[in-house]
C-alpha cells in the first residue's frame, strides 16, 4: 500500500485495486448518487476505467475506516503541483456517521496533511450541488466558501486557502482530539511509489504531532 494516514483513531487508507468494487457499490447507491454531479450508474467496467485513470501520483483517493471498517471515500484529486491547488471531495455511507463529527475530522486529517506537513498546497477546490445544504454547512465548518459568480449554478465551486484553514486549525484539532480521546498524532505509514509525489515518499514512516 503507497500511503495510509492514520490520526484521531480514523484511518485513511489509499484505495487499491481490490477496492473498486466496494466504492462503485456504494457510489452507486440512490442516497449517495443524488448528492453527485454525475448521477447514472457506474458499471464495473467504467470503474475499473476510472481507476487506471487515477492510480498515479496526482490523485490520492482514500477509504475512510472507522473500527476497522470502510465507511466512505475522501480524495485530493489532480493536484497542480505549479499552481499549488487540487480538489477534494469526500462521501459517507455507513449512516451512523454520516451527521456524526467522523467526516469532519477525516477532512481535518487530509487537509491538514497537504497543508502543513507536505507542504504542497495553498488552495484547495470543491463542488458541492445547489440543492445540498448538509455539504454546504459541512464545508463551511472547516472554512470553504463559495466562489463568487457561483451562485446561480447547479454545481458550484468552493475554495478553501491554506490561511483560512489554519485560522481555524488549532479549534479544529482541538475538537478532533476531545471527540476522539486522541493525542492526535499523524502517523503515516505505506512504501515509497511511483504513485506518490516526492514529498508524500519523505512522509513515510514518520510520525508528526
Amino acid at each position: 500500500m503507497s500511503l495510509i494516514l492514520k490520526q484521531y483513531g480514523i484511518t485513511l487508507k489509499r484505495i487499491a485495486k481490490d477496492d473498486i468494487e466496494l466504492v462503485r457499490t456504494w457510489r452507486n447507491h440512490p442516497s449517495i448518487r443524488k448528492t453527485m454531479a454525475y448521477q447514472k450508474k457506474i458499471s464495473a467496467k467504467e470503474q475499473v476505467e476510472w481507476f487506471e485513470r487515477v492510480n498515479n501520483s496526482l490523485n490520492y483517493y482514500f477509504l475512510i475506516i472507522v473500527k476497522g471498517s470502510p465507511i466512505g471515500v475522501i480524495n485530493c484529486k489532480e493536484v497542480n503541483l505549479k499552481e499549488q491547488y487540487g480538489e477534494g471531495g469526500i462521501f459517507i455511507w455507513e449512516a451512523e456517521y454520516i451527521n456524526s463529527p467522523i467526516p469532519g475530522i477525516a477532512s481535518i486529517i487530509l487537509i491538514n496533511y497537504i497543508f502543513n506537513v507536505i507542504h504542497i498546497g495553498n488552495k484547495s477546490y470543491i463542488r458541492i450541488l445547489r440543492n445540498n445544504e448538509q455539504a454546504k454547512k459541512y464545508n463551511r465548518s472547516l472554512g470553504y466558501s463559495l466562489i463568487p459568480g457561483q451562485n446561480r449554478n447547479k454545481n458550484q465551486w468552493y475554495i478553501l486557502t491554506r490561511e483560512d484553514f489554519n485560522s481555524k486549525k488549532e479549534k479544529l484539532m482541538r475538537g478532533a482530539k476531545s471527540y476522539m480521546q486522541s493525542t492526535g498524532e499523524l502517523v503515516v505509514e505505506g512504501s515509497v511509489s511511483v504513485l506518490n509525489i516526492p514529498e508524500v515518499n519523505d512522509s513515510i514512516g514518520k510520525t508528526f504531532t
